[in-house]
């Protein structure tokens, strides 16, 4: 009796307790997100690939718990097992995907994950294809999750889902359907483009040479035009040039034009000017020269200020050679720069140093500036093994000499002269 009545204990917990676990595997069900497999036949893979091993078959009805996306398959529960159905062969309703975008992307660890507005992310990323990762992908992923047509986690991984999407927006703007974060597509989601190369820049149709490009003016930073245009092409075509041609001066323009100058053995003044024109498209190219400034002075006596290193330019004989401020009050103390530079200066003097007044041009900075100066070493030292013991003078209008305090009429006249000249 006694045994009786403890089975019958037994047998009640066991039921109660199968009535427990029905109820919380039925709420469990009922908070999953399900799709319907809507035909016959359908591989229930082990991994999201199509050359997979598959642990059954399903028929059509068949019902699976979606847990995630993994490119073009759905990751699905489905009779205790993990695996993956490929998306076309499971009908999802648009809550339950919408449910799942949400919980998706949830995970992202993306600080754009949850940017509000595609201006918010800042600069556009540059052109990406399947396989690409990183930042500039996250900002993609983000920017058509804002415009509808990405689903899935902002992570930075370039695959099928990113893909599709692209082609989703490409489609629905009108644009060519390539799946790539090509040139047009970036405009068109960004409203700009950060970067472009030759070959899909619309600013490159039919330049596929530097003779394709008609011979510009010499330019430099805040010019605009076609001249500029025709500059960035010609850097572009040479690979100095990254971003999107817009016949405007900027500083990315400049920083190419520096980069090409030291490629070249030019001086790296970031101005498109004769020499660096004839460089880029030959040397009968340069059809326009720097015309020169006059710089007064007392007004900016630190327009190239101590320690500055630039050309100057003989008038007369159109000898270069590369100087270096040293000091001065009443007019530049400057000294060259090497033995080389030296060397010119006595050929400009016609062999010998001298106290004589020249008419030069002094480029620096992008400008040239119509100037005077003599030949003679004297005073004060600073660069070593240059072949020239002391420093020569550089007058400008107005500026005086230092032993007088008077504005020198030889240097002035030379000075005059030099306005007439360019570079």
């Amino acid at each position: 009796m006694r045994n009786h009545m403890y089975i019958k204990r037994r047998l009640l917990a066991f039921i109660a307790l199968a009535i427990l676990m029905m109820s919380l595997a039925g709420g469990a069900m009922a908070a999953a997100l399900t799709g319907t497999v809507n035909a016959d036949k359908v591989f229930f893979r082990m991994q999201p690939n199509t050359d997979s091993e598959f642990y059954a078959r399903l028929g059509k009805g068949a019902k699976v718990a979606l847990v995630t996306t993994k490119g073009d398959f759905y990751q699905v529960r489905y009779d205790g097992k993990l695996g993956y159905v490929m998306k076309k062969f499971v009908t999802v309703s648009k809550a339950t995907l919408n449910k799942m975008e949400q919980a998706t992307q949830a995970k992202s660890t993306s600080k754009y994950a949850n940017t509000s507005s595609i201006k918010a992310l800042g600069d556009p990323p540059k052109m990406l294809k399947m396989g690409a990762r990183g930042v500039d992908v996250e900002k993609l992923q983000r920017a058509l999750q804002l415009k509808r047509a990405y689903k899935g986690v902002v992570d930075g991984a370039f695959g099928n889902q990113t893909k599709e999407a692209l082609l989703t927006y490409q489609r629905a703007n009108g644009l060519k359907a390539t799946g790539e974060a090509d040139y047009n597509t970036i405009k068109k989601l960004f409203g700009k483009v950060s970067e472009t190369s030759a070959a899909n820049d619309p600013q490159m149709n039919g330049i596929k040479s530097i003779s394709d490009i008609k011979v510009p003016n010499t330019t430099r930073k805040g010019s605009r035009g076609q001249h500029v245009k025709a500059l960035q092409q010609a850097l572009k075509l040479k690979g100095y040039y990254k971003a999107a041609i817009d016949s405007s001066y900027g500083d990315k323009t400049v920083e190419a034009v520096m980069a090409f100058q030291k490629r070249t053995g030019l001086q790296a003044d970031g101005v498109a000017g004769n020499g660096t024109i004839r460089k880029l498209f030959g040397k009968d190219a340069a059809n326009h020269t720097i015309k020169a400034e006059r710089l007064n002075w007392f007004d900016a006596p630190n327009t190239i200020p101590k320690g500055a290193i630039f050309s100057v330019k003989d008038v007369s004989t159109g000898r270069v050679f590369t100087a270096k401020r040293w000091s001065g009050a009443n007019h530049l103390d400057a000294e060259p720069l090497t033995s080389k530079d030296s060397s010119a200066i006595k050929a400009i003097f016609g062999g010998d140093w001298s106290w004589a007044r020249r008419s030069i041009l002094v480029k620096y900075n992008g400008h040239v500036y119509a100037a005077s100066m003599n030949g003679m070493p004297h005073g004060t030292t600073t660069v070593d093994n240059n072949g020239f013991s002391g420093h020569f003078c550089v007058h400008f209008y107005n500026s005086k000499t230092h032993d007088t305090n008077r504005v020198d009429a030889t240097h002035q006249n030379a000075v005059a002269r030099a306005m007439n000249a360019d570079w």
